[in-house]
């Protein structure tokens, strides 16, 4: 993500043109907050909601019980995020 970041911060492109094309691409899906990059479209969770929404999706509609690693692809699936 070093590309994405240096076009974002300050502007740099790589000189390849493909390479560059693909990080201006892939720069539309980030952005930076405080020196930090983030992707966006993710619904950032407060902490009293984090508990509530795990719950619901380690429930799930049919009741599956997951695992920890897969209950947090789950909610990244499902464009969850908290810090």
């Amino acid at each position: 993500m070093t590309p994405v970041y240096n076009y974002l911060a300050h502007g740099t492109l790589p000189s390849d043109q493909k390479d560059a094309a693909v990080v201006r691409r892939r720069a539309c899906a980030y952005v930076i907050l405080d020196g930090k990059l983030y992707k966006r479209g993710q619904r950032m969770l407060e902490e009293d909601k984090v508990d509530y929404i795990l719950r619901k999706l380690h429930e799930g509609i049919n009741g599956q019980h997951l695992g920890g690693r897969s209950l947090a692809r789950k909610a990244l699936r499902a464009r969850y995020y908290w810090p």
